[in-house]
């Protein structure tokens, strides 16, 4: 697990990170898009969360998808794309 994702991960167990405040913003020294993604009508199934380096976008650090365990009941942060 990358220092970003856990970082993330903290951030939304301490609610600090609130994913369903959409759009894009500043979160602490990196710029952050946060959309959701649903797959039936009206029902959120997960977020998807774009992390960039700065306000001006130059460099886009990772791409993660929120979603809920509600058995474990607990979020899951899937990596899609990361760079190193």
């Amino acid at each position: 697990m990358s220092k970003l994702q856990t970082k993330i991960l903290t951030a939304l167990k301490t609610n600090k990170l609130n994913p369903t405040k959409l759009g894009e913003r500043k979160w602490y020294k990196y710029f952050i898009s946060i959309n959701e993604l649903v797959w039936a009508r009206n029902f959120v199934d997960c977020y998807l969360i774009h992390i960039y380096s700065d306000d001006y976008k130059t460099k886009h650090l990772a791409t993660f998808i929120l979603t809920y365990d509600f058995i474990k009941n607990e979020n899951i942060l899937d990596v899609t794309y990361e760079s190193f």
